[in-house]
């Protein structure tokens, strides 16, 4: 299970703020002690923590919800590192010669892909979901 593994995990890249893509966040980091860093774009950020409040709210409001709490979100924000499309981030740490760029999705506002380069060489493209159609 991913709690055996949570204090292995390095970074994490959201791609969409809904909570299909970033629901288990808040509990990740309230019950299960993720403690790394955490990157979003900025729209994934705002759009995704009011997602993760509507969540808790309407769960909580019918049912004896005790996933996360309003406070597990707060926390769980307050460790993302807000990005701009097209924003290269050179990692730290066990991340050293690695850089990260978030690039449009096109699935949804905020939707992101990720640019993953190693040492200038290899390059990994890390996509959920995107949109590869030309949109009028």
């Amino acid at each position: 299970s991913f709690s055996r593994h949570v204090h292995q995990v390095d970074a994490v890249l959201l791609s969409h703020p809904d909570p299909l893509h970033l629901g288990a966040l808040p509990y990740a980091v309230g019950k299960m002690g993720l403690n790394c860093a955490i990157y979003a774009t900025i729209p994934v950020y705002k759009m995704g923590q009011m997602f993760m409040y509507d969540l808790y709210q309407s769960r909580h409001n019918t049912e004896d919800f005790t996933l996360f709490t309003l406070d597990d979100v707060d926390a769980a924000f307050d460790k993302i590192q807000q990005l701009k499309f097209s924003q290269i981030v050179n990692l730290k740490g066990k991340g050293h010669g690695l850089s990260i760029t978030p690039l449009p999705a096109g699935h949804m506002i905020g939707g992101t892909i990720w640019k993953i380069v190693k040492d200038g060489e290899e390059e990994i493209v890390y996509a959920v979901d995107f949109n590869h159609k030309r949109e009028m």
